[in-house]
C-alpha cells in the first residue's frame, strides 16, 4: 500500500500527460486540414506570424497569473476553459468556417504550448531533480502513449463522419486533462521545494517576466535554445506541409495523411522514450540528450535537400517530431529543476512558448523572403536554412550542461540555511579546521573524571618499555666507562632532554617538553614517539607543530614507514596540518595508500587544511582520483565497519561534519567527501553532503543530482550504492532511537505506577 501512494502521482501525471498530447497530436491534425481546407498554403506564415503575436500576450498573461496562484492551482482550470473554448468553436463552424479555421489555428497554436508548458511547471515542481530525472522520461512516455491514441482517433473519426466530429472529442481529453491534474496536484501534496524555501518565496514580490530572464543568464541559453530549434522546426514543417498538399489536395485525404503522420511519429516517439531516454539521460548527459534534436534535425533536414520528395520531407519532419517530444522533452524540462519557483513561474512559459512563437516567426519570415527566389529554388533554400540553424541550436546545446552545473551549485548555495533548517540545527557546522580547534579538551580533568577506566593500551606499554632509565641507572647503561664521561655525557642538554623524555614518567617527559621549546632536530624522533602516549599526545603534538617546518622530514618518514607503530601513524597528519609546503601535502597524498583507514582518514583532513592555509598548493587530481576509487572499490560491510579507534578525536571539528552529521554519516562518506573537495567545488560539496543526510526529499535529491551531474562516472557508480547503504543505517539508528525512546517513556510510565501503587498502600495502611 506503501508503495502504491509513493507512485501515484506518477501514474496520475503519466495519465494526465496521455490526455493533454491526445489533444495536442489529435488537435494539430484538424487545425492543419481545417486551415488548409480554407485557405492555400503560402498563407501559413502569415498565419504563424498572428499566431505568435497572440501567444506573447498571451505569454506575459499566463507568466503573472503562475507566479500569483502557482501552476498546480491555476491550470487545470485552464485545461477546463480551453475545452468550453474548443465547443464554442465547433458551435460556429458551419456557419462560419473561416472564421472558425482561423480561431481555432490561433487557440490551438497560442494557447496549446501555454497548457503543455503548465503542465510540465506542476509536475518539475512536485519531484525533487533526482526523482525528476527518473519520472519525467515515464510521463513524457504516457504523452507519448496519448499522442498516438490522439492521431489514431482523429484520423478514424475523420474517415467516419468528416472533421468536425472530432472537436468534441477533443474538448473531452482536455476535460480528462483538468480532472487529473488537479487530482495529481492533491496527492503531490505540495511543491517540491522544501518549506523554508516556500515561506521565503511567499514573502519575496512577484518577478517579471523580463526581469527574471534579465537575472539569470542561463535561463537566456535556454531561450535561445528553444528559439533556435523552433526556427529550424517551422522551416521544414513548411516544406512537409507545401508537398503534402500537392500530393493529397485538401479536405479529409489531407486530414487522414496528417492524422496518420502524427500517429505513426507518436509510436516512434513513445519507443524512443521508452527504449532510449533513460539511457540518454544517464550515459549522455541532460545537455547532449537535448542536442540529440537538432542534431537529427540537421542530418534529416540534409537528407531531404540531397533527396527532394513528399517521403523525404515528411522523414525530416517526423524525425524533428519523433526527438522533439521523445529525448528533447525529457532532457529539456529537467533544465529547469535547479531554478528556484519564483523565477521559474515567472520565465519558463516566457521560454517555452514565447520564444517558441518568436522562433516560428522569425522562421516563418525567412521561409516568406527564401520564397521570392521562386518555386524552382525555394524549398532548397528553405532547408539548407533549416541545417544551418540546427547547428547553430546544437552548439548552443553543447554549453548547456557546464550551465546547468552552475545552476545546481547555486540552488545548493542559496538552499545552505535551508539544509541546516533540516537538520534541526542553527548552522551549517561547516567553519573551523584542524588548527582552529582547542587542542582535545577530553585531556581536562572534568573529562577525565567522566571517563571509564581503561586498561593500558598498546601505546602506552611501548612507551614505558622504551623508556630510558633515569641518571641514576646510567652507570648500568654504560658499563665499564668512565665516571667523567658518562658526567660529561649526562651534562649535555640534548642528552638529558632525551633521557628525561624517553623516562616513561609523565611529569618528566611534560617538564622536558616545556623546557625544549621551540624542538631541536635531534630531539624530533623521540618526541614522535610520544604522540602514541595519550596523556602527553597533546603536548607532543604542540611542540612538533611549533617545528614542523624544520621536521617535516622526519614525520613524513614516521608517517610513511609501516614499521611506525600505528598509535603514532594515525596521529603524524595532525602535525603535519601545521606546515606550509608542496612537500608535505605530496606525503599526505602517499599516506592515502595506508593500509589502515584511520591514518588514510587523517592524512585526507590534513590535506584538505593545508590545501584552505596554502593558496599555491598542486593536486594531482588524477592520483587523488585513483585514491577515492580505491576507497570506494571496497564490500559494503567494510565500508559500514570503518571506525576510527582514537576516540578522543570525536570532539574534534571535521571540516564536514557537526555533531548532528556525526549521528547519520559514516567516517567512510565523510573521507570520500573530504578528497572530493580537493578535487572540485568546495562548498557546494559540502552542501551537498549535508543533504544527503536530511529528511527533506527535494533537498538529498538536489544533492544526489548536483552529484551525479559532476563527478567522474567511474566515481559516482561506486558511490551511489555506498551512499544508499549510509542512508539505510541512518534511517536504521534513528529507528532504534524512536524504539529506545519509547522503551524509556514504557519505563518511567512503570515507574510511576509503581509509585502511585506504594503512595495507595500507604494510604491504605493508614486508614486500617
Amino acid at each position: 500500500m506503501q508503495a502504491v501512494r509513493k507512485y501515484a502521482p506518477a501514474w496520475m501525471a503519466m495519465a494526465a500527460a496521455a490526455a493533454m498530447m491526445a489533444h495536442y497530436i489529435g488537435s494539430k491534425a484538424v487545425r492543419d486540414a481545417v486551415f488548409l481546407s480554407n485557405f492555400p498554403v503560402s498563407s501559413l506564415p502569415q498565419m504563424v506570424l498572428a499566431a505568435a503575436a497572440v501567444s506573447f500576450g498571451s505569454v506575459l498573461l499566463s507568466s503573472r497569473a503562475m507566479s500569483r496562484w502557482t501552476p498546480g492551482r491555476l491550470m487545470p482550470a485552464a485545461f477546463a476553459l480551453s475545452g468550453v473554448l474548443t465547443l464554442a468553436v465547433w458551435s460556429q463552424m458551419a456557419a462560419f468556417p473561416k472564421l472558425t479555421a482561423v480561431l481555432l489555428y490561433l487557440q490551438i497554436v497560442s494557447l496549446g504550448p501555454l497548457l503543455t508548458s503548465g503542465f510540465w511547471s506542476i509536475v518539475n515542481e512536485s519531484f525533487d531533480p533526482r526523482e525528476a530525472k527518473r519520472q519525467v522520461g515515464r510521463i513524457a512516455g504516457g504523452g507519448s502513449v496519448g499522442g498516438v491514441l490522439g492521431g489514431v482517433v482523429a484520423e478514424r473519426l475523420a474517415a467516419a463522419a468528416g472533421v468536425s466530429i472530432t472537436l468534441p472529442v477533443l474538448t473531452l481529453y482536455h476535460f480528462l486533462c483538468a480532472a487529473l491534474l488537479w487530482r495529481f496536484f492533491v496527492l503531490a501534496g505540495r511543491s517540491a521545494a522544501p518549506p523554508a524555501a516556500r515561506t521565503k518565496e511567499s514573502q519575496e514580490p512577484v518577478p517579471s517576466v523580463l526581469g527574471a530572464l534579465r537575472g539569470a543568464p542561463y535561463l537566456q541559453t535556454l531561450a535561445w535554445l528553444v528559439m533556435l530549434g523552433t526556427m529550424s522546426a517551422a522551416m521544414i514543417d513548411y516544406v512537409f506541409k507545401y508537398q503534402a498538399t500537392l500530393r493529397y489536395g485538401n479536405g479529409v485525404e489531407l486530414l487522414r495523411f496528417f492524422a496518420l503522420f502524427y500517429a505513426v511519429t507518436g509510436v516512434l516517439s513513445f519507443v524512443a522514450q521508452t527504449l532510449l531516454s533513460g539511457i540518454s539521460l544517464q550515459r549522455l548527459g541532460v545537455a547532449r540528450t537535448v542536442g540529440t534534436l537538432p542534431l537529427a534535425v540537421s542530418l534529416g533536414g540534409l537528407t531531404a535537400l540531397i533527396l527532394p520528395g513528399v517521403w523525404t520531407g515528411t522523414m525530416a519532419r517526423g524525425i524533428e517530431q519523433v526527438f522533439r517530444s521523445s529525448l528533447f522533452r525529457a532532457g529539456y524540462e529537467l533544465f529547469y529543476m535547479p531554478i528556484p519557483a519564483r523565477e521559474k513561474r515567472a520565465a519558463k512559459q516566457a521560454v517555452d512558448v514565447g520564444f517558441d512563437r518568436l522562433g516560428d516567426a522569425l522562421g516563418s519570415m525567412l521561409v516568406k523572403v527564401l520564397l521570392l527566389l521562386g518555386a524552382a529554388i525555394a524549398n532548397q533554400a528553405i532547408l539548407t536554412a533549416a541545417v544551418l540553424v540546427a547547428l547553430v541550436s546544437l552548439w548552443v546545446a553543447s554549453r548547456l550542461q557546464n550551465a546547468y552545473v552552475d545552476a545546481l551549485e547555486r540552488n545548493l548555495l542559496q538552499r545552505a540555511g535551508e539544509f541546516a533548517d533540516a537538520a534541526g540545527s542553527e548552522g551549517l557546522g561547516f567553519t573551523g579546521g584542524m588548527d582552529s580547534t582547542p587542542m582535545l579538551p577530553a585531556q581536562t580533568g572534568v573529562f577525565q573524571a567522566l571517563q571509564p577506566r581503561r586498561a593500558p593500551s598498546r601505546a602506552d606499554s611501548s612507551m614505558q618499555i622504551a623508556a630510558l632509565p633515569s641518571s641514576a641507572d646510567v652507570p648500568t647503561l654504560l658499563p665499564g666507562a668512565p665516571i667523567a664521561t658518562t658526567s660529561a655525557i649526562l651534562g649535555d642538554p640534548v642528552v638529558s632532554a632525551i633521557v628525561e623524555l624517553r623516562s616513561g614518567d609523565f611529569r618528566r617527559a611534560q617538564r622536558a617538553l616545556a623546557l625544549n621549546s621551540p624542538l631541536k632536530p635531534s630531539l624530533v624522533p623521540h618526541v614522535i614517539q610520544l604522540l602514541g602516549w595519550d596523556q602527553l599526545y597533546p603536548e607532543a603534538t604542540r611542540a612538533l607543530r611549533s617545528a614542523v617546518a624544520a621536521c617535516s622530514g622526519q614525520l613524513l618518514d614516521a608517517l610513511l614507514d609501516p614499521q611506525t607503530d600505528f598509535a603514532i601513524r594515525r596521529r603524524i597528519p595532525r602535525v603535519l596540518a601545521a606546515a606550509r609546503s608542496q612537500l608535505v601535502f605530496d606525503g599526505l597524498m602517499q599516506g592515502l595508500g595506508d593500509r589502515r583507514f584511520e591514518v588514510r582518514y587523517q592524512c585526507g583532513r590534513a590535506m584538505a587544511v593545508l590545501h584552505d592555509k596554502v593558496g599555491w598548493i598542486q593536486v594531482h587530481q588524477r592520483h587523488l582520483l585513483e585514491r577515492i576509487e580505491k576507497e570506494l572499490n571496497v564490500s559494503r560491510p567494510v565500508w559500514e565497519g570503518q571506525r576510527l579507534l582514537d576516540g578522543v578525536e570525536d570532539s574534534e571539528i571535521s571540516p564536514l561534519m557537526d555533531e548532528f552529521l556525526r549521528t547519520r554519516s559514516s567516517r567512510s562518506l565523510e573521507h570520500v567527501f573530504t578528497l572530493l573537495m580537493l578535487v572540485f567545488p568546495k562548498e557546494p560539496l559540502r552542501v551537498a553532503f549535508r543533504g544527503l543526510h536530511t529528511d527533506d526529499a527535494y533537498l538529498r535529491g538536489t544533492a544526489l543530482e548536483y552529484l551525479e551531474s559532476t563527478l567522474p562516472d567511474a566515481v559516482i557508480e561506486r558511490l551511489r550504492p555506498l551512499i544508499d547503504a549510509d542512508a539505510e543505517r541512518s534511517q536504521r539508528r534513528r529507528d532504534n532511537r524512536a524504539a529506545e525512546d519509547v522503551l524509556a517513556q514504557l519505563m518511567l510510565s512503570n515507574q510511576s505506577i509503581l509509585v502511585n501503587l506504594d503512595e495507595l498502600k500507604r494510604k491504605l495502611e493508614t486508614d486500617e
